[in-house]
């Protein structure tokens, strides 16, 4: 099975965790613009059914601070099982049903006869909750009303507390007028008055089917004028199937240390992580390398020289979709159209065999790469890396890669203001290619052969003045977004702009060359000889920009020996 990753839509198709950067998870990139784009819009529930909603499933005043016993398991047997349906999910900020085969529930048959579902909407970023069904006879009535998700999400301000609660939906066709004046009909979902409770059969051969496949439902949350709101993600036709496999896991006897990750996840510029290893009885084993599931491990059977990472390892369900995710080896190839996009596709194989130098315990493959799979029978990867590489990490002195200019733009007199930046890339990596720790990182700007200086008086938010940059700081005239930098200066008396990187590592200070950019060109070019002739900017639409824009922006380079690249950019 082959599967297309395409860099402008990137972030729907790499990673299932990029839901989870919206209110309704677990936060790891909140400031990304596609998950802005796709949660813009909200659907609220019609006010007409605001107090039949009370009448039909009554519950208390919305809780102010997390119920933590929604997340303890309730006694019993627990099972793992495989669950079938048809899921929701905001597209654009619409709701849009997709079928699904290969999602994971947790379920306890509970000692008191009831059954128990976690994280029972999919997509919704549970995080853990249980909900109850009370069982009559061979059926479960899972009782609308009860809160299926809950959980802190720090808004920028402060921390909000988020409460959703199970109901049932129905669509009904509303009507709007669009910026013309014009009329027209959409589909909106609004609560269902008379969905009380969602039902299941227990099968004889230990199914949990739907009585009721049409209906739709999910996690409401109620606002102050007792509407609610519907972020857009439910469940339909679900079936629940016993589900033999267990995730995998390390003996205790492991001892772990510090590896190094590196991989090409766009197959441009390398990324760097650092990530637990530690190899027994000739088995490597590698946790945190699924950012979907931090605990998950992976294993590599050692022999000689060489390891072996099989396919289809079963690393356990995720807290974000509630699939079943599995460890994919995968070949690849890449397509690049006139417009620099570059296209990956990627056909799942057997087995990925890594060379093995004992001595520097390294790990690596330059020709195949590793999926973080959506289900074992379709190619659907929440991650994907390739050319991987794993290696013990020591803390030393190393001298830090230079830094490699992507942009640059003169300062410029106007009357909405005067200003110029100046973009370039810094790596956490040494001269040697050996990865290097971005806390102890750091550049420093010059205008010609004096250090930029940001000073106290111009950035209150600063406790003294600042010219040495740690690698990660960002303010209004700083854009760090991993290793993609910008800086806005607003003076033009100099003749050119330099850049040197800085480490701070092993007990010693080593510095990279001072890389300069004029109104020239590049003194120490970009690509060989080559120089950047022509830069555009896109959102993660595909829509051209004039400029930086706030959020992700994607930057394409086009340089005069006729290559392109793409490069990502944060916008705060």
């Amino acid at each position: 099975m082959r599967f297309k990753t395409t860099l402008f839509f990137l972030a729907s198709l790499l990673t299932a965790s990029m839901f989870a950067q919206s209110p309704y998870g677990n936060i790891q990139d909140k400031d990304n613009a596609y998950i802005k784009a796709r949660q813009a819009r909200v659907i609220k529930q019609d006010a007409r059914f605001a107090d039949k909603a009370f009448t039909m499933a009554p519950k208390a005043e919305a809780p102010t601070e997390l119920d933590s016993s929604l997340f303890v398991q309730p006694e019993g047997e627990l099972q793992l099982m495989r669950r079938s349906g048809i899921d929701y999910l905001p597209v654009w900020g619409q709701p849009a049903p997709a079928e699904y085969e290969e999602k994971g529930t947790y379920v306890v048959k509970g000692t008191d006869g009831n059954y128990y579902f976690k994280n029972f909407i999919t997509n919704m970023c549970n995080g853990g909750t249980w909900i109850k069904g009370d069982v009559e006879g061979n059926v479960i009535s899972v009782k609308t009303g009860q809160i299926c998700t809950q959980l802190w999400y720090d808004n920028g301000v402060t921390n909000q507390l988020y409460t959703y609660y199970l109901y049932g939906l129905k669509a009904v066709e509303e009507t709007g007028t669009d910026w013309e004046g014009n009329e027209y009909t959409y589909t909106a979902y609004v609560l269902d008055e008379d969905v009380t409770e969602i039902k299941f059969n227990i099968e004889a051969d230990g199914r949990i089917t739907s009585q009721d496949g049409n209906l739709l439902y999910g996690g409401l949350e109620e606002n102050e004028d007792g509407t609610f709101t519907w972020p857009g993600q439910g469940d339909m036709d679900c079936t629940f199937y016993p589900f033999d496999e267990v995730p995998q896991t390390a003996p205790e006897e492991v001892e772990y240390s510090d590896y190094v990750f590196s991989n090409y996840p766009y197959a441009t510029d390398i990324e760097y992580r650092i990530l637990q290893g530690g190899i027994l009885d000739n088995v490597l084993y590698v946790k945190g390398l699924a950012n979907i599931i931090p605990d998950a491990v992976i294993m590599a059977q050692i022999e000689g020289d060489k390891a072996c990472i099989e396919g289809n390892q079963f690393l356990g369900v995720d807290q974000t979709y509630s699939t079943l995710v599995y460890l994919k080896p995968c070949s690849y190839t890449i397509e690049t159209d006139e417009w620099g996009w570059s296209t990956i596709y990627t056909d799942e194989v057997s087995e990925m065999i890594m060379d093995y130098d004992a001595e520097a315990s390294r790990f690596s493959n330059d020709e195949l790469g590793l999926l973080v799979n959506a289900g074992k029978m379709t190619v659907l990867s929440h991650e994907q890396y390739l050319r991987p590489t794993f290696y013990k990490f020591e803390e030393k002195a190393a001298t830090p890669s230079s830094p490699v200019w992507t942009q640059y733009y003169p300062y410029t007199e106007a009357d909405y203001g005067s200003w110029g930046y100046a973009g370039f890339n810094i790596y956490t990596s040494d001269v040697d290619g050996n990865y290097i720790l971005p806390d102890n990182l750091f550049y420093t700007c010059y205008l010609d052969e004096t250090p930029l200086v940001f000073s106290t008086e111009d950035y209150p938010e600063l406790e003294e003045d600042m010219t040495v940059i740690p690698y990660a700081f960002a303010n209004n005239d700083i854009v760090a977004y991993k290793e993609t930098h910008y800086i806005y200066f607003h003076r033009g008396d100099f003749e050119k702009f330099g850049v040197q990187t800085i480490y701070r590592g092993g007990g010693e200070e080593r510095r990279s060359p001072i890389i300069y950019y004029n109104d020239s060109g590049v003194e120490e070019t970009i690509a060989g000889d080559a120089i950047v002739i022509e830069t555009t900017y896109y959102d993660l639409q595909g829509r051209r920009l004039t400029g930086l824009d706030k959020g992700l922006n994607i930057i394409v380079m086009k340089y005069s020996d006729g290559t392109t690249k793409s490069t990502k950019v944060m916008v705060r």
